[in-house]
């Protein structure tokens, strides 16, 4: 299982966090348009099984605001879509 970790001290922009993202699941530009669009990419065409953590939270919302807190609950929605297959935790 693929293990992807997001440091929450190296988020400084919305596109540092969507770069990652694209990196390390080649998802696509258009897959950023809007949040239903990144739901989509992460679960179609993100390959599975693979865990992500997210952590020093708390260090990027205060970088990207309320964003992160938009972004956190997909991650969970993704999770809870995709059960087993998708694997999210955050540490503050």
């Amino acid at each position: 299982m693929k293990k992807v970790t997001i440091d929450g001290k190296t988020i400084r922009s919305i596109e540092d966090l969507h770069g990652i993202l694209q990196t390390e699941f080649s998802l696509q530009p258009a897959h950023f348009k809007s949040m239903d669009t990144l739901w989509e990419g992460l679960v179609w065409h993100v390959p599975v099984p693979v865990t992500l953590e997210w952590i020093h939270f708390s260090e990027s919302r205060t970088a990207i605001g309320p964003y992160a807190d938009q972004m956190l609950n997909l991650l969970y929605e993704v999770d809870e879509q995709l059960e087993e297959l998708f694997r999210f935790t955050v540490k503050l």
